[in-house]
């Protein structure tokens, strides 16, 4: 990797293969960015509010009103996931491999041929295979790899807001701090082809 496309690629990351889409599009519309990050931002909370372990009773009593507060978030995303279930095509999502991180995406698969250096769009993110929310990011392509074979997209997400930001540091720390937990002897880091796994 080039050093001045190594910025953004480095620290905590997801090891995954998830569903994923491209669609190419420009971005200097400043009324659909903002669109994409509300958009984006309450499926960031929907997933939080799934995966998050329940707080225990003792933790909740310290702080009035948070038992009011929990089952608003519930139901914003029990409201989210209908609407989305409605407007989802039906059709599934091819999985790709990816390394995600906060703030960029190394990925490979079919959405990817044709895709190069400078190029521009929305990627939609099933990072979660139990919930039809895709995550939705503005995003450049600023170079590409090969690893065994396989040509990797290295992309970086632009024109997040500070809370679409956060939440993406919350999602993979959550998840990487999950996936380290079970990942011995599941194979996560040989499927994506980033890594391989010791032979036994």
């Amino acid at each position: 990797m080039n050093d001045d496309v190594a910025e953004g690629f480095e620290g905590v990351a997801l090891h995954e293969r998830l569903g994923l889409t491209w669609t190419a599009g420009e971005l200097d519309n400043t009324i659909e960015l903002d669109h994409v990050n509300q958009e984006t931002n309450r499926v960031l909370q929907a997933m939080a509010v799934f995966e998050e372990a329940p707080r225990e009773v003792a933790s909740d009593a310290s702080q009035p009103g948070h038992e009011l507060q929990h089952l608003e978030a519930k139901t914003d995303v029990l409201l989210s996931l209908v609407g989305m279930l409605i407007a989802e095509r039906q059709s599934a999502v091819t999985e790709h491999s990816m390394v995600l991180r906060a703030a960029s995406i190394e990925w490979a698969g079919p959405a990817g041929e044709g895709l190069a250096r400078g190029d521009t769009g929305y990627l939609q993110i099933y990072a979660n295979p139990m919930l039809p929310l895709p995550i939705r990011l503005p995003a450049r392509i600023v170079g590409t790899t090969e690893r065994n074979g396989t040509r990797w997209l290295l992309t970086r997400f632009e024109n997040l807001v500070p809370a679409v930001a956060n939440g993406m540091e919350k999602l993979v720390f959550r998840r990487h701090r999950r996936q380290v937990a079970l990942s011995r002897g599941t194979g996560v880091h040989s499927q994506t082809g980033v890594f391989q796994m010791p032979k036994k």
